[in-house]
């Protein structure tokens, strides 16, 4: 699947709200901000990113209208954002190891407001 959604309208908001998340505020080397968030291309690179990266606290990709921000420097708790709310904070190394990765991802992206914010997708 690829990622041929236009962002450039929500990320100001996705910075906004990660610059309120406790974890993601403290980020130092280098500060949060929007120039820290990579649009991904496919959902395989983006798997890859989870799988391979030793991303540093705040470090962000976004798929689509899906955005993810690093909580943990070099670690694997991202906080996630759909639009304009964040819903969840998800590890994606069990879903990538069971072989899940894109069904999970294709279940966010298909899942209501209301299903995100009540974690049923």
């Amino acid at each position: 699947m690829e990622n041929n959604f236009d962002a450039k309208d929500l990320i100001e908001t996705w910075e906004a709200i990660g610059l309120v998340n406790p974890w993601i505020a403290e980020a130092n080397d280098p500060p949060f901000s929007k120039h820290m968030l990579v649009r991904v291309n496919t959902l395989q690179q983006l798997e890859l990113i989870f799988q391979y990266g030793n991303c540093c606290l705040g470090q962000g990709y976004y798929f689509k209208n899906l955005c993810f921000i690093n909580q943990i420097n070099g670690g694997d708790e991202w906080l996630t954002i759909k639009n304009d709310y964040a819903f969840e904070s998800i590890t994606f190394e069990r879903i990538i190891n069971d072989g899940e990765f894109e069904a999970y991802l294709k279940r966010l992206l298909d899942a209501t407001k209301e299903q995100c914010i009540n974690l049923q997708y």
